[in-house]
């Protein structure tokens, strides 16, 4: 009996290790023959020209969300396939027209760190800035509302990526229109201050409404908010009595900008916003992109105004986020003057003498 109880307790010993080893051997196996690998071909319902195919098809229907899940399927299950490259733009597209912002330049990034010796690399860039534009989810409304009085933080980011793809790609086909971007979002923070100043006048603080238009002056010297600037310092030191200082900026306008003066002399100070940037932006659709096509190495954008528009738009700098969170500068110099009196718009003004020692003092 004791034989056959020790055979028994050997016999069920040999089954529980056999069913354990038959429970555990699977994913052993697996792991020695690459499972995870295995687990991606076997969840693939589709082969790689199936699921591009069919989201070329949803995209051409305008369906985002979908043609999004047939790309990441894509591109999870053949990262290193032929179309992965094509689905990761077609990705990007996809999501910034889907209203997936945040998602669309994190696409991009990814794009320029994986692929950058792409020929449409500089679609990535284009679109990494566009996306950033938007700012939020919800995305900045360019044309219903005043982006000036919105938080700066994403036009400072899309300032940024389309100032690298102007330096990197002043060929490329998407250029032009990121330099235009690059000039909007230059305006949009210079007219931001004058807001401020505009604020600041209809409550008398003539002081504070100076150091408002003289950082433009200094900082955004090729902004259209420069004429804006000078007929405010012109008005609020006439307010505060520094006639003398305030006769300097009515010659500046005199010479530069005639319209804002009256016939006897006066400041033509309109604290409403003008909205003509607005109604001139002509900002490109953004389009889809393919890896085939070799136009961005080459360029095909050459013409006189593109050229100067991109041209332009390398001379523009914005200050530091630091600089731009602090006030004014630290003094309210008379504006610079070119050898005919003419206003100098090419550089901030640097090193200017102070020709009344009673002006207000820019905290």
């Amino acid at each position: 009996m004791q034989a056959v109880g020790n055979t028994f307790i050997k016999l069920s010993s040999i089954t529980l290790l056999t069913l354990s080893v038959s429970l555990v051997g699977c994913q052993t196996f697996k792991n020695l023959t690459g499972g995870a690998d295995v687990d991606a071909v076997e969840t693939a319902q589709k082969s790689e020209q199936s699921y591009y195919n069919d989201a070329i098809e949803q995209l051409d229907k305008s369906h985002h969300t979908q043609a999004i899940e047939e790309l990441t399927n894509l591109r999870t299950f053949y990262p290193t396939g032929q179309y992965a490259e094509q689905a990761l733009l077609d990705m990007m597209y996809a999501q910034y027209e889907g209203g997936k912002y945040e998602m669309a330049a994190s696409s991009a990034e990814q794009f320029i760190r994986l692929y950058p010796s792409n020929p449409q690399v500089s679609y990535a860039y284009y679109v990494r800035g566009v996306a950033n534009m938007q700012g939020s989810s919800e995305g900045l409304k360019l044309f219903k509302m005043n982006q000036a009085e919105r938080d700066t933080a994403y036009l400072r980011i899309a300032f940024a990526n389309f100032q690298e793809l102007v330096n990197k790609y002043p060929n490329s086909p998407y250029t032009p229109d990121a330099a235009q971007r690059m000039t909007f979002i230059y305006n949009q923070f210079a007219e931001s201050e004058m807001s401020a100043a505009n604020w600041y006048i209809e409550r008398e603080a003539y002081v504070a409404a100076a150091n408002r238009a003289k950082w433009v002056f200094q900082y955004y010297p090729l902004s259209e908010s420069i004429p804006k600037a000078l007929a405010t310092l012109a008005y609020s030191n006439e307010k505060l009595g520094l006639t003398d200082l305030a006769n300097e900026y009515k010659t500046l306008l005199q010479i530069n900008y005639p319209s804002w003066l009256t016939s006897d002399g006066s400041v033509k100070l309109e604290t409403k916003r003008d909205s003509t940037w607005l109604n001139k932006i002509t900002f490109g659709k953004l389009g889809r992109s393919s890896v085939d096509d070799e136009s961005v190495a080459s360029g095909n954008y050459n013409g006189a105004t593109k050229t100067q528009m991109i041209r332009n738009a390398n001379q523009l700098r914005l200050p530091s986020a630091n600089a731009a969170s602090a006030n004014a500068p630290a003094s309210n110099a008379a504006p610079a003057r070119g050898t005919n009196g003419n206003l100098q718009n090419s550089q901030p003004p640097r090193g200017i003498t102070q020709p009344n020692q009673d002006a207000p003092i820019i905290p």
